[in-house]
């Protein structure tokens, strides 16, 4: 199947608390879903059009493809001779196309870690410093049993549901071939149905899901069933290739293209840089320039940040403070961002200026714009537990004591907790301090210890939570102090 999922807002988790699902997956099951009434399924705006940066020779000459893989997970030459031979069939490429393996990821190194984490660690990307500029396809291949593996040789505790090879369209696109799905021969039409979908197939009307109707099509829905039944599906229908002759004669878009491995896409007054899972907002006028340092920034970050076990679409933003210090010029950008091609950025991305405002503020000691930042950001989504939190943060903990209010804070705190289902120690951390300030240290050391106990939680996070709670068992509230960032 091919269906475009967007989770309820409810789930997500994280810097920004929006769990987003929206790829293309299952492509190899015999029993599509069928289109229902109000179903979930996300139809792709017309103006995303990433599969002509792989058609077209402009603006991106060459095409550069990563193939990172699992140890053991690792795909043959046949394989990618065969990707090879499709992306040059259909890839205007005057400069060439290049295919290249990444180092092998130790088994050790990938358990525990879903594929969009993978990807996120080992991901490198083509050059910058060449002439020609490279558009970018990334494909991994990995073993879910792994992903979903806590500790080496730990069983797992209930029957796992195999997840099929899928392709990501939005906001990044990129291919997964779980090998535990199907090994052999089998994934030789895999990785080419996959890459069918990086060029764009199928859009036409006649399309099922992105898929083609045609049995004998590459592109149809049933590999499997289908290769039983008329033979290997190795070939493209004419439909689908006349489709993209046609995409092939489209212009080039002029507000997409890549920097490295990163999908940048430029709207008026801002840019979204896009990675697995995670985007960054660029808000007011950036340069060429400035645009490639962010990328560089943006990707490194992401590189280096410890996976946490979670599969939510994590969004922040970066402005220069010309921007965040004019409120004329933030109402301006929120009033841009509502007006995004995507939904989930129009719900999200307003919230993530004003998030930066906050951090600015901060910054500068202005606590009281930064609470009433928060509750700006509370009124955009009553439901958004990490504002909840930091509101509490600074109503529990703050330097300045006009800005604290211990049972302003405790009412913030609960209600983070509640939305996250206590399972969130850093949430109940807060709850902690909030209790403390409030004087009530009973509960503050209760639910310390509690916050110790839940969450996956790091070294340093453990090291400070153990420190609060000698501080509340000295009967004393926690301050945060003023030169922390």
């Amino acid at each position: 199947m091919n269906m475009l999922a967007l989770l309820s807002p409810r789930f997500f988790r994280g810097a920004i608390p929006i769990l987003f699902c929206l790829m293309l997956s299952g492509c190899s099951t015999s029993t599509p879903p069928l289109p229902k009434p109000n179903s979930e399924v996300v139809q792709i705006p017309a103006s995303w059009t990433p599969h002509l940066l792989y058609l077209l020779p402009s603006p991106h000459p060459r095409l550069y493809v990563e193939v990172d893989a699992v140890e053991g997970s690792a795909p043959g030459e046949t394989e990618l001779h065969k990707l090879r031979g499709f992306l040059s069939a259909y890839c205007n490429k005057p400069d060439g196309i290049e295919i290249v393996r990444g180092p092998v990821i130790p088994i050790e190194a990938a358990r525990g870690m879903t594929e969009k984490a993978l990807a996120r660690k080992y991901m490198r990307g083509p050059d910058t410093n060449t002439a020609s500029p490279s558009a970018f396809m990334y494909v991994l291949f990995y073993n879910d049993a792994l992903c979903k593996d806590s500790a080496a040789g730990q069983a797992p505790a209930r029957r796992r549901e195999i997840t099929h090879p899928y392709t990501e369209i939005l906001f990044y696109p990129a291919i997964y071939i779980n090998t535990r799905y199907q090994s052999g021969w089998g994934r030789n039409e895999d990785i080419l149905h996959e890459a069918g979908h990086i060029l764009g197939l199928v859009r036409r009307p006649a399309g099922v899901y992105h898929h083609c109707p045609n049995p004998a099509c590459l592109m149809n829905v049933d590999l499997r069933l289908r290769r039983w039944l008329v033979g290997q599906q190795r070939r493209l229908c004419p439909d689908c290739v006349a489709e993209l002759k046609q995409q092939a004669t489209q212009p080039p878009p002029v507000n997409l293209r890549y920097v490295g491995p990163v999908l940048v896409r430029s709207e008026t007054g801002y840019h979204v840089l896009s990675l697995p899972g995670r985007v960054r907002l660029l808000a007011g006028d950036q340069t060429g320039g400035t645009i490639e340092k962010s990328c560089q920034a943006f990707a490194a970050r992401v590189r280096a940040e410890q996976d946490d076990g979670g599969e939510s679409v994590q969004v922040d933003c970066v402005a220069p403070d010309e921007l965040l210090g004019d409120t004329v010029k933030v109402s301006q950008t929120i009033d841009r961002f509502k007006n995004d091609p995507f939904e989930f950025l129009r719900d999200v991305a307003p919230k993530s200026l004003l998030r930066a405002c906050g951090d600015r503020y901060y910054a500068l000691g202005q606590y009281s714009n930064v609470v009433a930042t928060l509750q700006q950001v509370i009124l955009f989504d009553a439901k958004d537990d990490w504002s909840y939190n930091q509101l509490a943060w600074m109503e529990a903990m703050c330097p300045d004591a006009s800005v604290r209010d211990g049972q302003a804070a405790v009412t913030a705190a609960s209600r983070a907790c509640e939305l996250t289902e206590w399972k969130n120690g850093q949430f109940i951390d807060t709850l902690a301090a909030a209790c403390a300030e409030a004087g009530d240290f009973k509960h503050a050391i209760q639910f310390e210890k509690q916050a110790l106990r839940t969450g996956r939680l790091t070294d340093s996070e453990q090291k400070e939570m153990q420190e609060r709670l000698s501080i509340y068992q000295e009967l004393r509230p926690f301050r945060e102090k003023p030169d922390k960032p």
